[in-house]
């Protein structure tokens, strides 16, 4: 005998609205929690590049409002550079009246190609990368080489690294937990951004 499929049943009409307004509601307060984190994080990083430029200095610890109790830090990561070619017909003229063992070519359809060797092109790059400077010292003779069309160029800005605390013999408390007690105490803000400060007025004669 077969099994009568039951008819699918529709939920509670005032339970679905309870939770589709409640769903909704949420994404307004991310939505709104977004748009201000977006500026207060431009602000910060604005201010600790500032700090950077003023001091060098490149950690900060973040303490709620006692001024004692650590809850994360911010460090900035430097950035990175390398050698890259800039102007390959340049570097290909050096290499070729340089170095002549190190360039080649082959055929394409309808042309031929001229070019460096990987292995040679990976070795001065890496030379001048670590020298940072455009020069290549010959590994053989010890001469040094400036190397045209190569550019120590940036791969990576400099950034900066957030990092609430862990828990610990002293605190069993991590850092988020202790930011999210703040915030329900009171202490701290999340709606208010911080008041700017006074301008300080020229010393009297």
């Amino acid at each position: 005998m077969t099994e009568v499929e039951k008819k699918p049943q529709a939920p509670d009409p005032a339970y679905l609205a309870a939770v589709l307004r409640h769903r909704q509601a949420m994404a307004a307060q991310l939505d709104r929690a977004k748009a201000m984190f977006a500026e207060v994080d431009a602000d910060a990083t604005a201010l600790l590049a500032q700090q950077y430029k003023a001091t060098k200095s490149t950690k900060a610890e973040i303490t709620l409002p006692d001024g004692e109790t650590k809850f994360a830090t911010v460090t900035r990561v430097g950035g990175e550079a390398e050698a890259r070619v800039t102007d390959h017909e340049k570097f290909l003229a050096w290499v070729k009246e340089t170095y002549p063992d190190h360039w080649d070519y082959r055929l394409i359809p309808a042309r031929t190609e001229v070019f460096v060797k990987d292995a040679f092109r990976d070795e001065v790059l890496a030379a001048i990368t670590a020298a940072n400077a455009a020069q290549y010292a010959d590994p053989t003779t010890g001469v040094i080489h400036d190397v045209p069309g190569v550019a120590i160029q940036p791969t990576r800005s400099p950034y900066f690294r957030w990092l609430f605390t862990r828990t610990s013999k002293r605190q069993p408390l991590d850092g988020r937990e202790l930011a999210a007690q703040a915030i329900q105490a009171g202490q701290i803000s999340t709606d208010t951004p911080p008041a700017l400060p006074a301008a300080k007025q020229p010393a009297a004669e």
